[in-house]
């Protein structure tokens, strides 16, 4: 799990840049994937992969020009049959997307049948000034992927 957040004076891009540089990831090539977590991930301490690795991501991401405040965050159970992975990038606080991602939680464990630990947050929030643009990232990095036949 990592999280960013950037700031640039010329556009949305260039923060987001930023906050992918604060979140340690700027340097891979990261494709989106869905909410499934496998039941045998484990959490690792964060280690950097090569330049230009490619790099399975949950990712939640919020722009924004100055000035305003925004967050985003990610959530993930591990579990049986399997785990999952939330994430929220419309709140304004830090705060916010903590309860929609409680209330998202409560939806999943009502619409599904799974074994589910207990879920943890990561959330990142940023206050961006006038005249700047502003990027927040929140993620959960798959630094290895088994393929199943």
């Amino acid at each position: 799990m990592v999280k960013g957040r950037g700031l640039s004076r010329t556009s949305d891009l260039l923060a987001f840049n930023n906050a992918l540089k604060s979140a340690g990831i700027h340097q891979l090539n990261l494709v989106p994937v869905s909410s499934i977590l496998p039941p045998d991930a484990e959490e690792e301490d964060y280690h950097p992969l090569p330049p230009g690795a490619v790099a399975f991501v949950v990712m939640s991401e919020k722009r924004a020009k100055g000035p305003a405040k925004i967050s985003a965050g990610v959530s993930w159970a591990r579990g049986r049959p399997h785990g999952y992975v939330l994430e929220f990038h419309d709140g304004n606080s830090s705060q916010e997307t903590l309860k929609r991602l409680e209330s998202m939680w409560q939806e999943i464990v009502e619409g599904e049948r799974l074994n589910l630990e207990k879920p943890r947050y990561v959330v990142e929030e940023l206050e961006v000034p006038e005249g700047f643009y502003g990027s927040v990232v929140a993620a959960l990095v798959f630094s290895k992927i088994d393929y199943y036949p």
